[in-house]
């Protein structure tokens, strides 16, 4: 089996992408074998799991649970998932003998290993500006999923074939925008949906754990879509930004992991550092 280094060398080494990226994983790594404690911060789906049509059907990549625990049981790395779905199904799906730390909906709630759950409150003009978008979404017959949460409405069009997506995407922003800059909402793009939120974001979420942590702790965030560049932002200067897609998309990473196979290997080099 290759090295980090070597798949990083062969997988990762345009010199007009990253780089540096064999360096600053090597770099990293003996950062995180050097100290008392580390974290790992891990979206799920399109990150530790492929994206299914049915979110219920999705279930992590094969290996990546053994990893993870093994990782938690090394009691050297605070490991924390961060994922814009709810904090308790994500727990289901991962099904780890130790659920760890889960921030839900964006970082809008936070789900403890000792099962607490603390919930950000919606200020009554996002509530209300949410509940208009709602009605607005179930007026207009669009056609597509209407996934709701707590502090948000979501649009999904997965698996639809890409001419029609198009024609969805374009019909679906038409109708979000304007409520979007409204007492604070966010409309973000994502592959395969839309969703329009009120609230904590994922960077927000990455921000309260670093206020947590020790300064000199090395930390981590691995995840793949757009709606993680807020996490990658907030970890600038800090911590190692990862993203974790089959194919390049140009944003705030420093490294970019294609999965499922470098997913294995960065998480076994995790491992082995907090091993030694």
């Amino acid at each position: 089996m290759a090295t980090l280094t070597e798949w990083a060398e062969e997988e990762i080494g345009n010199d007009d992408i990253f780089p540096s990226a064999p360096a600053k994983l090597g770099d990293f790594f003996q950062s995180v074998a050097a100290a008392a404690q580390s974290a790992l911060l891990l979206d799920f789906d399109g990150t530790l799991a492929p994206f299914r049509i049915d979110p219920a059907k999705v279930r992590p990549w094969a290996g990546v649970v053994d990893l993870l625990e093994a990782i938690q049981q090394t009691n050297r790395t605070r490991m924390a998932i961060v994922t814009g779905r709810p904090a308790a199904k994500v727990a289901s799906q991962l099904s780890m003998k130790t659920t760890p730390e889960i921030w839900g909906l964006h970082g809008a709630e936070r789900l403890y290993p000792d099962g607490r759950v603390e919930e950000e409150e919606l200020a009554p003009q996002e509530q209300e500006a949410l509940d208009q978008a709602r009605s607005a979404v179930k007026a207009s017959g669009l056609g597509v999923r209407i996934e709701e949460k707590r502090n948000a409405i979501v649009l999904h069009w997965r698996g639809v074939s890409s001419h029609s997506a198009q024609g969805l995407r374009r019909n679906a922003r038409d109708l979000l925008l304007p409520f979007a800059g409204a007492a604070g909402m966010r409309l973000l793009q994502f592959d395969g949906g839309i969703e329009l939120r009120a609230g904590r974001h994922k960077g927000d979420a990455v921000r309260m754990i670093l206020k947590e942590l020790p300064a000199a702790a090395p930390i981590a965030y691995l995840g793949d879509d757009t709606t993680d560049e807020d996490a990658f932002e907030a970890l600038a200067g800090r911590g190692l930004s990862v993203l974790v897609r089959r194919q390049w998309r140009h944003g705030a990473a420093q490294v970019w992991l294609r999965p499922p196979v470098q997913l294995r290997e960065f998480l076994a080099a995790w491992l082995n550092a907090t091993q030694n």
